[in-house]
């Protein structure tokens, strides 16, 4: 998590589809304290659900792999949530950013969950550290 983060809530659920529920519901109750509004409630749980469903998707191996999910908030009021899997490294700012006017046909499946994460946030950033993928997501509240 970046600097100066409040942290308000801290979770670890293991990395399986089922656990989604309990993180967005937790995190989205951790953004209402903090003071966000349902526009920006709606874009950040998109993108909370995108990063969760890659992670359980692509980089969960074993059965005892876990997510852990951190929020927070910092002196102007920003909310974060970083999310840490200990998948194989997965830098998802590193993708191309699709051609969302070509045809649906045209088109190659994926990719657009990390299309999402950048547009709908106010800015996320990735690390790898002690073997596992950190993901930031930054969420102003106007």
């Amino acid at each position: 998590m970046a600097e100066n983060i409040h942290t308000l809530l801290s979770m670890e659920l293991p990395a399986v589809l089922e656990s989604l529920p309990a993180f967005s519901a937790r995190i989205t109750g951790c953004a209402k304290e903090a003071g966000f509004g349902e526009r920006k409630l709606g874009a950040m749980e998109l993108a909370v659900e995108e990063a969760i469903v890659n992670i359980v998707k692509y980089s969960s191996s074993s059965p005892d792999s876990v997510i852990t999910a951190t929020c927070g908030t910092d002196g102007s009021g920003a909310f974060y949530i970083t999310i840490i899997d200990s998948g194989p490294p997965f830098d998802p700012l590193e993708r191309d950013t699709p051609d969302t006017r070509a045809g649906i046909d045209d088109r190659p499946v994926g990719g657009l969950g990390i299309f999402f994460i950048k547009e709908m946030t106010d800015g996320v950033t990735y690390n790898r550290e002690a073997g596992k993928n950190i993901l930031t997501i930054k969420m102003k509240k106007q």
